[in-house]
Parts: C-alpha cells; sequence; structure tokens
C-alpha cells in the first residue's frame, strides 16, 4: 500500500499489508467479517444497500483493471458507487473516501445528520 499524501489519516485506520489478498480474505472471513469488492461490474449492489453491521473488510482494486478475478470471487458482496453523467468510475484515492464514509454513516449513525441504509441522503427534520 503506498500512503503519498494520506496526511496522517492512515494512521488512524487498520491497513493490512498481506502477501496474497485472496487467501487473506478466506481467513478474514472465518473470523466472522464480511468482505466486499468495490466494483463497477454489472450486479455490483449500491454501497448504500448492505448491512455493514459487524466486521467489515473493503477491498479496492487497481485503477482502470478494479479488483483481480480471484479476488473478486473472494469478496462476499460486491458494490458499486453509483454515478452520474459520463463519469464511469472514480479514482482509488475518491472511491476509498466515498465507501469509508458511506460505512461510516451506517454503523455510527448521527455523525453528520445522514443516515437511513439504502439513501444516503439528509433526513428531513419535521
Amino acid at each position: 500500500m503506498v500512503c503519498r499524501a494520506s496526511a496522517g489519516a492512515v494512521e488512524h485506520l487498520p491497513v493490512a499489508r498481506v502477501r496474497n489478498l485472496a487467501d487473506y480474505l478466506e481467513d478474514a472471513k472465518q473470523e466472522e467479517a464480511w468482505v466486499y469488492g468495490a466494483s463497477t461490474v454489472a450486479g455490483a449492489v449500491p454501497y448504500d444497500q448492505p448491512d455493514y453491521r459487524g466486521r467489515v473488510v473493503l477491498v479496492l482494486g487497481s485503477e482502470g483493471r478494479g479488483l483481480r478475478p480471484r479476488v473478486a470471487a473472494a469478496c462476499d458482496q460486491l458494490i458499486a458507487i453509483p454515478m452520474r453523467g459520463r463519469v464511469g468510475s472514480l479514482n482509488v484515492a475518491a472511491a476509498a473516501a466515498v465507501l469509508v464514509y458511506g460505512i461510516l454513516q451506517f454503523v455510527r449513525p448521527g455523525l453528520t445528520g445522514f443516515h437511513k441504509p439504502g439513501n444516503l441522503a439528509p433526513t428531513d427534520k419535521a
């Protein structure tokens, strides 16, 4: 993992460096973690749909090529960031920011007034 301009944020996130990612993901699942892989393939569910309670492993592939087939197959679910217009994907840093923020909104409701699984829009206040 390369941490070029993390401004120290990487020091506060658990990051794993492993020899074989697909094998690690299988080990993580044995430890009751759910593995979510970021993907743009058909069949990936919008990232705001899964239930992120419990142990979560988030896997992001390389820019341009995405997840390798064996790594994608090791994921419990592939998730996608819905894109608008002619933008097909985000760079890996931007995608990571969106996904980690979305997951945190699910597991820690009320951080910013956002939180409804399946709808990450601001909540209406009556």
